[in-house]
């Protein structure tokens, strides 16, 4: 099953809204620091572990072991028991999980951005056929509101076999959740430029 990148963008999205909130914590080093360091890691394991990636799972829940060494004084690292500069040490692990996990998110979230970008420009040019070869007008983009005209839209699309060969790539890529979604977004990003049909040297579908 193909995965829902919108819904994982959106997640991704607010773990860093979270992620920048930590951090501030971190840098005005706030008392309650370690508390909403450790609350972040656990909601990020949660929704890695509900979508299933049980490797980026095992990659948080390394930096949720090293934040409890740090809690008993336990060095992370050497796995001694630490005396004196406590503080340096739990500072030091605390900022490492931060690059971590920062990492971590933003690389997914880029990753989220760049599927959804490359099915947008797909189902871009299928819109842009559809219209230059007499499946779609502009009357019927303007009437296309609801999930079920969306979805009878992407089906008329695939009434033209080079059209239906397109879609297929764009379901290799994304969901059809994702597809309906950009396709909407499209659709209304065309009728609020007022895109009239393409005249027919316009648009090439790459192959």
């Amino acid at each position: 099953m193909q995965r829902f990148y919108f819904n994982d963008k959106q997640q991704f999205a607010q773990l860093l809204v979270s992620f920048n909130n930590v951090s501030e914590k971190f840098s005005k080093k706030d008392y309650d620091t370690d508390k909403a360091l450790r609350q972040l890691l656990d909601n990020a394991i949660k929704i890695y572990k509900d979508g299933g990636f049980s490797d980026k799972e095992s990659q948080l829940q390394v930096l949720r072991a090293e934040l409890t060494s740090v809690e008993k004084n336990i060095h992370p690292l050497t796995y001694e028991k630490v005396l004196v500069r406590k503080g340096e040490m739990r500072t030091s692990i605390c900022l490492k999980v931060l690059q971590s996990l920062e990492q971590l998110l933003r690389n997914d979230y880029t990753y989220c951005t760049d599927k959804l970008q490359e099915a947008r420009d797909m189902i871009s040019q299928i819109l842009l056929a559809g219209l230059q070869g007499g499946l779609l007008t502009d009357n019927l983009l303007d009437s296309t509101n609801t999930e079920s005209e969306l979805q009878k839209l992407w089906k008329l699309l695939s009434t033209d076999g080079n059209l239906a060969l397109a879609q297929r790539r764009v379901l290799m890529s994304v969901s059809i959740y994702d597809a309906l979604l950009l396709l909407e977004e499209l659709i209304g990003g065309m009728l609020k430029a007022g895109l009239k049909k393409p005249k027919p040297s316009v648009l090439q579908l790459k192959g």
